[in-house]
């Protein structure tokens, strides 16, 4: 591990947790067996819990397994929070939106949805930014789980815009390399103000970026992901190589 990676993030050696299931479907079961369970205390210890999701393949097979948990139990879950880690500035009803499991399926009403401004919603996706941004002061995230894109970005950071400087909490993207262009994402103080952060990843287009996490290479955004408490890789066999 680098100097420079200890000098800028600190010590990973006892703060990534690394977890390795056989394949996408075990792992996506597990995380959501993993997610309940936190959710359950946090509710018992405080009354609320505040889960931020992701999108991706991997991040709607954990919504929509979720999704049918919550509504199992119409009667529990009361004081749970969702937010989306990136959002894209597209119409409400748009498959493409991370929020769009939840179009309709959720109907657990103990649930509180906060989703980012859709583009016929919103006048700009500045207005979403700002909505968003209020709607999160004075939050405390309890669980943030994220996404690994094949680049490393999580979220809606890819490579160049993981500033650990913006002292923002959500910010406007313009220009995606990956569409649709436009977009609201969590900062990087965003992303790790949640007490625990679980970084997914499933299948050998990953790989590469699971490897540069692991060893600590600074030019994936994703290495410079840290929980307040504890911070977790779980990726499948496929996404995981040592060379």
């Amino acid at each position: 591990m680098s100097d420079e990676f200890e000098e800028i993030v600190g010590d990973i050696d006892d703060e990534l947790d690394l977890t390795l299931y056989a394949d996408a479907g075990e792992l996506a079961e597990e995380i959501v067996v993993s997610a309940l369970a936190a959710i359950e205390k946090g509710l018992k210890l405080k009354n609320t819990f505040h889960l931020v999701l992701t999108g991706g393949t991997l991040g709607t097979l954990i919504s929509e397994t979720l999704i049918k948990e919550f509504n199992a139990d119409l009667d529990s879950f009361k004081g749970l929070h969702i937010w989306f880690s990136d959002e894209r500035f597209v119409e409400r009803t748009s498959v493409e939106r991370n929020a769009f499991p939840f179009e309709g399926n959720l109907l657990n009403k103990n649930i509180q949805v906060h989703q980012g401004l859709a583009s016929d919603v919103a006048g700009s996706i500045e207005e979403a930014v700002n909505d968003y941004a209020l709607a999160l002061e004075n939050v405390d995230l309890d669980l943030n789980i994220l996404g690994l894109g094949p680049d490393g970005h999580v979220a809606s950071l890819f490579p160049g815009l993981a500033d650990i400087d913006d002292t923002r909490s959500v910010f406007a993207i313009t220009d995606s390399p990956k569409p649709p262009a436009v977009r609201l994402s969590f900062t990087m103080k965003q992303i790790n103000s949640a007490q625990e952060v679980w970084i997914v990843a499933a299948g050998e287009s990953k790989a590469e970026a699971v490897t540069k996490m692991i060893e600590g290479d600074l030019s994936i955004p994703a290495s410079y992901v840290r929980g307040n408490s504890h911070t977790r890789l779980i990726v499948d066999t496929e996404a995981f190589f040592t060379e």
